[in-house]
């Protein structure tokens, strides 16, 4: 009976033990600032990025949210505060709205149209006039459309592909890299650093 006991007991405590165990191994990079906007268009600042290496350590096939992410690397580096992927998403192309490139762009638009509505009306501009102006903003809205930073197809399907979704499942000994966006805590001067930490 003692012996039945003891051995329950022990049994328990390896259950506990490797229930306890840590799951997941999970490394950091920071991305360099270029190949960032490379890769994703224009970025708020203040906001950087690392790609993680997430790896499961563990016997079996395991799941992982990305809150628990967020979580574990706000751990390891009180620093840093994690942007979530469709926060992140939304402000890249409302940035992408406002560039200075866009306000042109309209601007130019509003004035091809203005000259062809005066073009057309009873109030004429000499010949001279009208003809360098509409080249011009015609020239100029062709320029700008060509430079627009818009965020391209192969910019968004990095971005589907690349930025940690979610929830990830991994069969055991496997890994998969992930990009995520963080903000650096206020008054943090510091350089980015790399990242090591692990998750259960």
């Amino acid at each position: 009976m003692k012996f039945c006991l003891t051995l329950g007991i022990a049994i328990a405590a390896t259950a506990v033990a490797a229930h306890a165990q840590d799951t997941f191994e999970i490394t950091g990079t920071p991305i360099p600032a270029q190949l960032l906007s490379q890769n994703y268009g224009s970025i708020l600042k203040g906001v950087s990025a690392y790609d993680l290496n997430v790896c499961n350590i563990s016997d079996s096939r395991q799941a992982l949210t990305s809150s628990k992410i967020y979580q574990a690397l706000m751990k390891a580096d009180a620093t840093l505060q994690p942007v979530g992927r469709q926060i992140m998403l939304a402000s890249i192309l409302r940035n992408q709205n406002h560039s200075l490139a866009n306000i042109l762009n309209l601007a130019m638009s509003s004035a091809t149209s203005a000259l062809s509505f005066l073009g057309s009306s009873s109030f004429k501009l000499p010949a001279n006039w009208n003809t360098a102006a509409a080249l011009g903003a015609f020239s100029g809205q062709q320029v700008l459309n060509t430079l627009k930073p818009v965020l391209s197809a192969d910019q968004l399907e990095k971005f589907e592909n690349q930025v940690l979704e979610p929830a990830l499942v991994l069969d055991s000994g496997s890994c998969v890299e992930r990009t995520v966006f963080t903000v650096a805590a206020p008054n943090t001067k510091m350089k980015p650093q790399g990242l090591n930490f692990r998750v259960r």
